[in-house]
C-alpha cells in the first residue's frame, strides 16, 4: 500500500475529475491524501482518507470566487487578467514553504497535481518526491498559436512564472497554464476527440474521468416534476460564473416554443421566475440527468463537456472566460456541438442553435455519439490511477489503447 497525495483547489469543476481517481486509488488498496489550495471543500474530506490544508494560517486573496461579483468580473478583460494572476502567481512564493512543511509531515509516496498549482509542483520538486499532473482541462493539448484571450492573459505573466521555476531548479514546460513535468500529464479525452492535434510528449489522452459510485456532490432533486413526454434539455454554467440572468432567460425564451422542458442549474437564481416549462434548482445532480437529456447548454467548463460527451449529449457552448473558448474550439472541431455567444445573441438565433441540437437526424447528434464511442472504450480514472502508481514502482505505462 502506497500513500499518494491529490491536490487541487476545492472548486467543483477541479475536484470531481480526481474523485474518481482517488476511489480506484483507494479501491485499489492505498491511502489517499488531499491536499487543499487554498482550502478544503466537505467533498474532498469525503473522498480522501486525511485532507491537508497547509495555507490556512495564511491571509487569503482578496479574490471573487463566486456569484455575481465574479460573474461581472471575468467579462471585464482588464480585471479577469488580474483575477487570473492572483489565483495563479502572486501567492505562490509566500506559499511554497507551507507546503513543503505539509509534505514533509505527510511523507506521500507521490504527488498527483492539479498542473495549474505551482506551489504544489515545486514544493514537491524542491522535497525530490515524485510528481505527475492530472490536468482538468484541454490545456495539455491545446495549439499554442490559437488565437483566444486567455492565451493572451497567460502570456502576460509567463516570463515571470517561467523565471521562477526556472530560479528553484524546475524547467519551465507549460501548455497554456498547465506545469507539464517530465513524468506524465493526463487529460480526460481521446485521441478521436482532438484528432490531428500536436499532442506534446509526456501528455496522456486517456479517456474520460467517470466515478462508478456517489462522488459527493449529490444534490436532491425533484424527479417527479422530469416530463414523460418532452425531450428535456439541461442548462448549467457550473458552480462558479452560474449567476446568468440574462443568458437563463434568453435560452428558456428561446426554447418555450420547442416542446421541451429545460432543467437549469442556477444557483443564486433558481428561485427566479423563467419563461415556458422550467426546472429550476441551485445546483443540479449533473450525472444522473446527462442520460435522460437530449441537449446541454453550458459556458464550456471542462468537466461538463466532458460528462456530456461522454454520454452523447450534443452541446451549446456560450464561452465566458479562461478555458471555456479552448473547450469551444475543440467542440466545433468535433461537430459534436455548436458556439454561440449568449450574450450577444438574439432569441430567434438561440432558437434557431437549440433545434439544430435538438433534431434527431442531425449531423451534431451523430458525431456526438462518434465521440461517445470514442470515450466508452476508454477508463481514464483507472489509466490515470495505473500511472499515479508508476511513480513508485517506476513501471512504465503502454499508452491507452495499445
Amino acid at each position: 500500500m502506497a500513500r499518494f497525495l491529490l491536490a487541487s483547489s476545492p472548486e467543483k469543476g477541479h475536484v470531481n475529475p480526481l474523485a474518481p481517481l482517488a476511489q480506484k486509488l483507494k479501491d485499489r488498496g492505498h491511502r489517499v491524501l488531499w491536499l487543499a489550495v487554498p482550502e478544503a471543500s466537505p467533498q474532498m474530506e469525503a473522498l480522501a482518507d486525511e485532507v491537508l490544508e497547509p495555507l490556512s494560517s495564511l491571509a487569503r486573496p482578496a479574490l471573487a470566487t463566486s456569484g455575481p461579483e465574479l460573474a461581472d468580473l471575468v467579462r471585464n478583460p482588464h480585471c479577469l487578467r488580474g483575477w487570473i494572476r492572483g489565483l495563479l502567481l502572486d501567492p505562490v512564493p509566500a506559499q511554497i514553504e507551507p507546503v513543503r512543511a505539509a509534505l514533509r509531515a505527510s511523507a506521500p509516496d507521490a504527488i498527483a497535481t492539479d498542473p495549474m498549482l505551482y506551489q504544489v509542483i515545486l514544493a514537491a520538486h524542491l522535497e525530490r518526491i515524485p510528481f505527475g499532473a492530472v490536468s482538468s482541462s484541454l490545456n495539455p493539448v491545446t495549439p499554442e498559436d490559437l488565437d483566444v484571450p486567455h492565451l493572451h492573459n497567460i502570456r502576460s505573466h509567463a516570463e515571470e512564472r517561467d523565471q521562477l521555476f526556472a530560479g528553484l531548479g524546475l524547467t519551465p514546460r507549460f501548455r497554456v497554464c498547465d506545469f507539464l513535468p517530465s513524468t506524465f500529464t493526463t487529460v480526460f479525452s481521446t485521441t478521436e476527440y482532438v484528432s490531428g492535434i500536436e499532442v506534446p510528449p509526456g501528455v496522456r489522452l486517456v479517456g474520460p474521468s467517470l466515478p462508478k459510485r456517489l462522488r459527493g456532490d449529490e444534490p436532491g432533486f425533484p424527479w417527479e416534476r422530469l416530463s414523460k413526454d418532452k425531450p428535456l434539455l439541461y442548462v448549467s454554467y457550473g458552480s462558479q460564473i452560474s449567476y446568468q440572468p440574462e443568458i437563463f432567460w434568453k435560452v428558456t425564451e428561446a426554447a418555450r416554443t420547442l416542446g421541451v422542458q429545460v432543467i437549469l442549474s442556477a444557483g443564486d437564481l433558481a428561485g427566479s421566475p423563467f419563461p415556458g416549462d422550467v426546472i429550476a434548482v441551485r445546483y443540479a445532480p449533473q450525472l444522473a440527468l446527462l442520460p435522460r437529456v437530449s441537449a446541454m447548454v453550458t459556458h464550456g467548463g471542462a468537466n461538463s463537456v466532458m460528462e456530456a460527451l461522454s454520454h452523447g449529449v450534443p452541446l451549446l457552448i456560450s464561452p465566458v472566460c479562461n478555458d471555456q473558448p479552448l473547450q469551444a474550439f475543440f467542440l466545433k472541431r468535433s461537430g459534436a456541438g455548436l458556439a454561440l455567444d449568449l450574450y450577444q445573441s438574439s432569441v430567434a438565433e438561440t432558437r434557431s442553435a437549440l433545434k439544430l441540437l435538438l433534431e434527431e437526424a442531425s449531423p451534431i447528434r451523430t458525431a456526438a455519439r462518434r465521440v461517445q464511442d470514442s470515450y466508452r472504450r476508454q477508463d481514464g480514472a483507472e489509466a490515470a490511477a495505473r500511472l499515479v502508481e508508476s511513480l513508485v514502482t517506476g513501471s512504465r505505462e503502454p499508452e491507452p489503447g495499445c
